[in-house]
């Protein structure tokens, strides 16, 4: 099993703060762009039902003609997006390996403020298992696996300890540089470069 000793970027894209800067920059979300459109899929919004009136907006991507091997659900990272270029990127790379992919938008994220009343923070993890538990629902005959980035990674491991108390049908989650320790990772943000303000 890989682990993340066997990640060797080449020696200019050593820095993880230039990762980070380069992650986020224009030429990675045109290539996001350019990924997904030439994927084939077409993508419709899903407005999810995330129990008690909360209401959370997705984006569903299926390549026309095709019988997906499972349905996978990505949870973008803190201040980031379903629209994201981590988000469509990984979009692309799942249906080139068969699976239709649901995008979700946490509350407040995206062009979703008018959707709800009350504003998103960290312990809103019920309404993502209901979202989940209501994509699962509309999907029935695909397999469900989800993804996080980041504070994503942190919601996708905390819907997979909830998920069988939920029903939710959830096979197997991925979580990428989880936040595990909030406290920690907004200090070390505040202590770091600039360029994270």
């Amino acid at each position: 099993m890989l682990s993340a000793t066997h990640y060797q970027p080449p020696r200019w894209l050593r820095n993880p703060h230039l990762q980070s800067m380069l992650a986020s920059s224009g030429v990675r979300l045109r290539r996001g762009l350019r990924l997904l459109a030439g994927s084939g899929a077409a993508t419709r919004e899903l407005i999810l039902d995330g129990g008690d009136g909360v209401r959370l907006q997705a984006w569903h991507s299926h390549v026309p003609g095709s019988m997906p091997v499972g349905l996978a659900l990505l949870l973008h990272g803190w201040e980031g997006s379903a629209e994201s270029s981590y988000m469509r990127m990984t979009t692309a790379r799942l249906l080139e390996h068969g699976f239709d992919v649901v995008r979700l938008n946490f509350r407040d994220h995206g062009d979703t403020h008018h959707l709800n009343p009350g504003i998103f923070h960290s312990c809103r993890i019920g309404e993502v298992v209901h979202a989940a538990g209501d994509l699962a629902g509309r999907f029935p005959h695909l397999p469900l696996v989800a993804a996080g980035y980041s504070l994503g990674g942190n919601f996708v491991l905390r819907l997979a300890l909830h998920a069988p108390a939920a029903g939710v049908p959830l096979q197997h989650v991925a979580s990428v540089c989880p936040v595990l320790d909030p406290a920690v990772t907004m200090d070390n943000i505040e202590r770091g470069p600039a360029m994270y303000d």
